[in-house]
């Protein structure tokens, strides 16, 4: 058994995902850290690679946009895609286009486009929380709020069975390909599944030194580091790892609405073949139920508690885990 590891809180007023990644909460679904992929021209973010689980209820996603500080903030183009959602076959399902003054709309992609009504525009160096709720059934409905306030919505037939968003694409190439210097960013991207991102925000943080127990072979860096490459292994099943936690806490007095502990793993092909995640409070290792992970490659697996498992309580700023932790099981 190998594995990297992360832990995360999920704050109900501070939400934080990749570009500095995130701690990924939901009280009733899943949210998955995102790892973009950057080009000259656009940002890729897909439900491939465990990126982001194909949504089983509606997709909330949401970023943090600071806007550039010249005018490369507009759209030199009438319709011009800001940010746009397809399905597993490349199917468009919606999107936010941008305007020459700035404004930015919803628009729905189903058996035709339906283009909402717009109150907000871009201005230069502005930051602003974006989130979009985008649900597809026999509709296709895309909402747009900014810090908090609906702005734009859009509602579209899809009598075609277009499937749920498995791939989002900024494709702003006015703001991309700007020709001279400019500051500009997209930050805390998150995906939840049919929990709201408004309002939510995610702390992110890594192994800091050993814990307790120390039962697993390799270096604690090699969990925190961000390299698949570099592991920690457990030659047999019942060993523990475990590891103070270092790193940013969120926001003081935010309600935590879940804690959420993710492990890259992967299987060997001989001794334990699954992994439980753990947390230790005043002294007393609490395990997850362990998931199977895959001898062929490495992948995510993601153990959550939306309450104090010693408590049994909502979590608070005062109980939260000593130690978080890992256990190789059979």
């Amino acid at each position: 058994m190998r594995y990297t590891q992360e832990a995360a809180v999920d704050g109900e007023q501070f939400l934080k995902v990749e570009t500095e990644d995130a701690r990924l909460a939901s009280r009733h679904a899943t949210a998955r850290q995102i790892t973009p992929l950057l080009t000259e021209a656009a940002l890729f973010m897909s439900a491939r690679d465990t990126t982001w689980s194909i949504p089983a209820s509606d997709l909330w996603f949401q970023v943090r946009l600071r806007s550039p500080n010249t005018s490369s903030t507009g759209f030199d183009a009438a319709n011009t895609p800001f940010l746009s959602f397809f399905d597993g076959d490349q199917a468009m399902l919606a999107r936010l286009r941008g305007q020459t003054d700035g404004s930015i709309e919803a628009v729905a992609e189903g058996d035709s486009q339906v283009v909402g009504a717009t109150s907000f525009a871009m201005g230069d160096a502005t930051i602003h929380w974006i989130d979009v709720k985008l649900s597809v059934g026999a509709d296709i409905a895309i909402a747009l709020h900014v810090d908090g306030v609906l702005h734009s919505s859009a509602t579209a037939a899809n009598t075609g069975a277009r499937g749920k968003p498995a791939l989002a694409v900024f494709a702003n190439r006015d703001m991309h390909r700007y020709y001279n210097n400019t500051d500009w960013f997209y930050a805390h991207l998150a995906a939840c599944d049919g929990v709201s991102t408004i309002g939510r925000r995610f702390a992110r943080q890594t192994p800091g030194v050993v814990g307790t127990h120390d039962q697993w072979a390799g270096t604690l860096a090699a969990l925190g580091d961000g390299n698949i490459v570099t592991r920690m292994t457990s030659d047999a099943a019942g060993q523990r790892q475990s590891a103070t936690l270092a790193g940013p806490a969120g926001p003081a007095g935010a309600a935590i609405a879940g804690l959420h502990l993710k492990a890259i793993a992967q299987a060997g092909t001989s001794g334990p073949g699954s992994l439980a995640g753990s947390l230790r409070l005043g002294g007393v290792d609490h395990d997850a139920a362990a998931l199977a992970v895959a001898v062929d490659k490495p992948e995510t697996a993601i153990f959550s508690w939306d309450q104090n498992p010693g408590t049994g309580a909502a979590w608070s700023e005062t109980a939260l885990p000593d130690e978080i932790g890992v256990l190789s099981a059979p």
